[in-house]
C-alpha cells in the first residue's frame, strides 16, 4: 500500500513528513529517486510548503540529499554507500552493549529472563513465511536492549538512527534469505550467554552478531551492485 496518499489537514506538517519518511524508509521511494515537491504535494493533496519543510527535516535525518543551492535546490532520496552501512553498524556496536552493561551492574532476574527467552517461540530453522515475524521480533529485541541502558540521550539518538537501520533492512530485504540461519544462531548465542548470567559473553555475542550482519549486508549489496561510490 502506498504511503504517498492524500492526507487530512489535521497535524498537516507532521503528517507530510511522516508520509514521505515512511515511503523512503520502506523503499517505496528508492535510493536516488528525485523528489519533486510539486509532484509530492499533488500525491499528498497538500501545498508545496509543507513538502519543502519535510524535505529539510528529512535532510537532517540523512534520508534525503539536497542538490543545488538557494532557489535552485532540489532533493533526492539519499543513496547507500558502503561507508553508510559500516558507520551504522559501528554506532550499533557502540550503543547496544550499553543496555547489557547496565544489566550487569543492576541485575534483574525478570528482565534477564525475558530477554534470554525472546526468541523461544520460534523454531531453530525458520520457514520462509516466518521471516517477517522473526525480523520484527529482532528489531524489538535490539531496541529493548538499548532502552535498558536507561540513558535517554542514547535512546533518543538510537530512535533517530533506527530510521536509517530500518531503511537498510528494507533495501536489502531479499538478502535475508541466505542469512536467516546465521541470525537465529547468533541470537541464540546472545540469549544463552545472558541466561548463564555471563554479561561479558553476552556483549561479545552481540558484537559478533552485529559484525556478521554488517559483513553479510556489504557482500550482498556489492554482489547486486546496490551501493554507490563517493557521494561524500
Amino acid at each position: 500500500m502506498s504511503k504517498l496518499k492524500p492526507i487530512t489537514h489535521i497535524g498537516l506538517g507532521g503528517s507530510v513528513r511522516e508520509a514521505i519518511e515512511a515511503a523512503i524508509v520502506e523503499c517505496e521511494l528508492a535510493p536516488g529517486t528525485p523528489l519533486v515537491d510539486r509532484q509530492l504535494a499533488s500525491m499528498l493533496n497538500v501545498s508545496r510548503t509543507p513538502v519543502r519543510d519535510a524535505m529539510q527535516q528529512l535532510e537532517t535525518l540523512g534520508l534525503v540529499r539536497r542538490q543545488g543551492r538557494g532557489g535552485m535546490s532540489s532533493w533526492v532520496v539519499a543513496e547507500f554507500r558502503e561507508r553508510d552501512v559500516r558507520e551504522l553498524f559501528e554506532l550499533r556496536r557502540a550503543l547496544e552493549p550499553l543496555g547489557f552493561r547496565w544489566l550487569g551492574g543492576h541485575w534483574d532476574d525478570a528482565i534477564a529472563r525475558r530477554l534470554a527467552t525472546y526468541f523461544d517461540d520460534f523454531p531453530e530453522h525458520l520457514e520462509r513465511h516466518q521471516y517477517e515475524a522473526y525480523l520484527a521480533r529482532d528489531r524489538a529485541f535490539h531496541k529493548e536492549i538499548v532502552v535498558l541502558s536507561g540513558n535517554s540521550r542514547v535512546v533518543g539518538f538510537y530512535k533517530i538512527m533506527e530510521k536509517q537501520i530500518d531503511r537498510v533492512r528494507h533495501f536489502l530485504a531479499t538478502g535475508y534469505e541466505g542469512r536467516m540461519d546465521g541470525i537465529t544462531t547468533e541470537h541464540r548465542a546472545v540469549c544463552a550467554a545472558l541466561a548463564a548470567q555471563d554479561i561479558p559473553g553476552t556483549i561479545a555475542a552481540l558484537v559478533h552478531h552485529l559484525h556478521q550482519g554488517e559483513e553479510a549486508m556489504i557482500v550482498f549489496a556489492h554482489d547486486r551492485r546496490l551501493l554507490v561510490e563517493g557521494m561524500g
